[in-house]
C-alpha cells in the first residue's frame, strides 16, 4: 500500500510522511479485483523496522470499467482524540491505447483522477497529493540525506543492519562473487557519506566559536 515515512525532513508534510494507497499495487496484490467485491484489511508497516504503523478496513465494489471503494478507519490527532472515517471513494477506468483499462481512484476533494491517495499525518481522509499539497521526499532531501538514505538500503538489501562503517556479514547461502559485488556497492555510498560527513564538519569549524568540545 506504500511506505511510511517519519516526516523528519521539515516544511510541509511529503507524500512519504502517512499512509499512502496505490492503485497498482492494490490490484496486484489482489485487495482489488475488477468485476468483483472484495473486502477486507489493510496494513502498513515500517519498512526499515517491520513494526505495524496503521490499519484500515475496506470493503470494494468494482465492475468492468467503474466502482467504489469503502474505507473504514480511526485516526488520533495530536492532542489524543479520536476520530471515525468511513466514507466511500468512487473509482474510474480510461482505455488503454493498446487495448484494456486503467484503473484510478477519483480523489474525495478534488475530483481528480489519481493513481496514489494519501493520508498525511493530522489529515482525516485518504485524498490526492494535490489536496495535501504534498511534496516528495527527494524534493526535501539534502545529498547528505540521499546519500544515507542509499547507503542503508544497500545494506538492508543483504540483510545487514549495523551503521555506516559496521561489518556487513555474508549471508547464508551468498556466492562470494554476489558478495564482494555488494561489498563494493555498500563502500562507495559511504563513502559518499563520509565524504559529505567531511564537509559538513569543515563548514562547522569555519563558525566563530565553534568548537568539538560542548562540555562547559
Amino acid at each position: 500500500m506504500g511506505g511510511y515515512g517519519s516526516g523528519r525532513y521539515g516544511g510541509r508534510p511529503t507524500t512519504t510522511d502517512g499512509l499512502t494507497l496505490n492503485f497498482a499495487k492494490l490490484l496486484r496484490d489482489r485487495y482489488l479485483r475488477p468485476g468483483q467485491d472484495s473486502g477486507g484489511s489493510l496494513v502498513w508497516t515500517n519498512t526499515r523496522t517491520g513494526k505495524q504503523v496503521g490499519s484500515i478496513g475496506y470493503q470494494a465494489s468494482l465492475g468492468d470499467e467503474a466502482g467504489r471503494l469503502r474505507l473504514s478507519y480511526t485516526i488520533t490527532d495530536g492532542s489524543g482524540e479520536k476520530h471515525a472515517s468511513d466514507g466511500w471513494v468512487e473509482l474510474t477506468t480510461l482505455p488503454q491505447p493498446f487495448g484494456g483499462r486503467r484503473w484510478w481512484f477519483i480523489c474525495p476533494l478534488t475530483g481528480r483522477r489519481v493513481a496514489n491517495l494519501y493520508l498525511p499525518p493530522g489529515a482525516l481522509l485518504f485524498a490526492s497529493r494535490h489536496a495535501y499539497r504534498l511534496g516528495y521526499r527527494s524534493q526535501r532531501e539534502t545529498q547528505q540525506d540521499r546519500a544515507l538514505s542509499r547507503a542503508f538500503k544497500l545494506r538492508h538489501r543483504i540483510g545487514a543492519q549495523g551503521g555506516i562503517g559496521d561489518h556487513v556479514p555474508r549471508p547464508k547461502g551468498m556466492r562470494r562473487v554476489t558478495y564482494d559485488k555488494h561489498l563494493r556497492r555498500i563502500w562507495r555510498a559511504e563513502d559518499i557519506v563520509d565524504a559529505h560527513g567531511e564537509i559538513l564538519l569543515s563548514k562547522l569549524k569555519g563558525v566563530e566559536g565553534w568548537t568539538t568540545d560542548q562540555r562547559r
